[in-house]
């Protein structure tokens, strides 16, 4: 977790603003959990923070944790609140479980990778069932083309951490874990594009079509919007304007345009690289940035700048489950900008380095390839 003293500056700096409770616990709820020890000092440190907007969050922390250390340090800090005139609810009385009790159905989990350059992502759909173990359904999802795989297997708790560990070292995003009514979402979301592009489903996602469809919520919007608030990215030039920085993220690095798309901008560049024409260093620099802010005006002027926009929404996610929460809101801040109509004169940053760093991958890519193909020409 962050380190505590910045981050009981920062709820004191929220109550200052008058932020909300939702907003200060947003704020608060992912790095909430992960560690005890530090839970329970942050809760001790709350305490020095006599107000309302405190004991409400001490509740909600106290509705979160299972764990008795912290619990007891949430119910200390509620104490001197109240000892300092803060009005505290009552705190509920922690009963022992009973020794003997009926099974419980664990509850269900949801994960899910990054999306790689062709817009697919892997998730994970885990249903345990009494008695029986894990039901677990996998597959891969693409915006474009629908569902890209699907299966089902039973497994054991025990197998399932050990699958999940193989799954987590061979593919080359993390998962990060996700509502699994959201994943659910997302599923139905790559079968219905399955079938508009006249594309057969997988059989088995139409055995467990009707068990997914029971599980997920409609969502309007990106899963990242239940954590970060929109109105708080839009019109943030400073953030804004590292978008070109996220492509030097490790979660970013394969992101490119694909070739067929790219293509003949690069012949582009390299013809002008080329050109006959006597022109100085100034003047190619100039016909480049023209070659990129048209590529970047041609190829995101329709729907693909909205595909692009749901892609960074759920990288943003990702982003924020991961700790990044900087980059997150980085992430987030240029899919807000892709909402509005592209402007020519100042390009979206980020999807101005995507054309650049693909076009000069391409030419990378394309003089390696010749440089290795034989000569023709016979030394003496």
């Amino acid at each position: 977790m962050e380190d505590i003293q910045t981050f009981i500056e920062k709820v004191r700096n929220d109550i200052e603003e008058e932020k909300s409770d939702d907003e200060i616990f947003q704020s608060f709820q992912p790095f909430f959990g992960k560690d005890p020890q530090t839970d329970a000092k942050v809760s001790e440190q709350l305490a020095t923070l006599p107000h309302m907007k405190i004991a409400r969050l001490l509740h909600r922390m106290l509705e979160m944790s299972d764990e008795k250390k912290v619990r007891k340090a949430i119910k200390r800090s509620l104490y001197r609140l109240k000892n300092k005139g803060v009005a505290v609810e009552a705190v509920p009385f922690d009963k022992e479980k009973s020794i003997l009790r009926p099974l419980k159905a664990e509850t269900k989990e949801g994960f899910g990778s990054g999306i790689d350059f062709l817009g697919q992502r892997f998730l994970l759909l885990v249903i345990p069932h009494v008695g029986r173990g894990l039901v677990v359904k996998q597959g891969v999802a693409s915006d474009t083309e629908g569902m890209v795989d699907f299966s089902e297997d039973e497994m054991t708790r025990k197998g399932f951490r050990s699958f999940f560990k193989e799954i987590q070292e061979k593919n080359p995003f993390p998962f990060v874990e996700m509502e699994p009514s959201y994943v659910g979402f997302l599923f139905t979301k790559a079968y219905q594009l399955t079938l508009e592009k006249g594309r057969t489903p997988p059989q088995d996602y139409l055995r467990s079509k009707s068990e997914i469809e029971g599980i997920k919520k409609e969502y309007e919007r990106s899963l990242i919007y239940s954590y970060l608030q929109r109105n708080e990215m839009i019109g943030d030039d400073r953030i804004l304007g590292r978008g070109g920085d996220l492509l030097k993220a490790d979660i970013f690095r394969s992101w490119r345009i694909e070739e067929d798309l790219i293509k003949p901008y690069a012949d582009e560049v390299w013809e002008a690289e080329e050109s006959k024409l006597v022109l100085n260093q100034t003047q190619k620099e100039a016909r480049f940035q023209g070659i990129y802010q048209k590529a970047t005006s041609e190829l995101f002027s329709g729907e693909r700048r909205f595909l692009y926009q749901r892609r960074l929404e759920e990288m943003a996610y990702v982003l924020l489950k991961l700790g990044r929460g900087e980059e997150a809101k980085i992430s987030l801040s240029v899919a807000i900008d892709l909402e509005r109509p592209l402007n020519v004169i100042q390009p979206n940053p980020f999807l101005l380095q995507l054309v650049i760093k693909s076009i000069f991958t391409l030419l990378a890519e394309a003089y390696e390839k010749k440089s290795k193909e034989p000569s023709l020409i016979v030394k003496p």
